[in-house]
């Protein structure tokens, strides 16, 4: 996702911080998300609530698109992400007590 769609989506129509806790921590609400791209004339809600199995299988129709067009790029990023996260915590390993002899 580029920086505009995030800032698009981080704003609410009252203008307050969709995507930011009370704590100052970032987390991603997907019901406010959805508002925010779904047309309010659709009532997304209810449809899922009266469509269950199609809305799964569109939801599993676009993942698998999106996973076949950009599949490479997502696990690209996971990738980085796993690896900088497993080589931080063998850097705290190693600069503890607990390798020094």
């Amino acid at each position: 996702m580029d920086d505009q769609m995030i800032d698009d989506l981080d704003d609410d129509i009252d203008g307050e911080d969709l995507m930011t806790e009370d704590n100052g921590s970032r987390r991603i609400d997907a019901d406010s998300i959805l508002d925010s791209l779904v047309p309010q004339s659709i009532d997304w809600r209810e449809t899922v609530r009266r469509h269950p199995f199609g809305s799964v299988a569109c939801v599993a129709l676009v993942g698998y698109l999106v996973g076949r067009t950009k599949g490479a790029t997502i696990m690209a990023g996971i990738t980085a992400g796993l690896s900088s996260g497993i080589m931080r915590q063998l850097s705290d390993v190693f600069e503890g007590d607990f390798f020094d002899f």
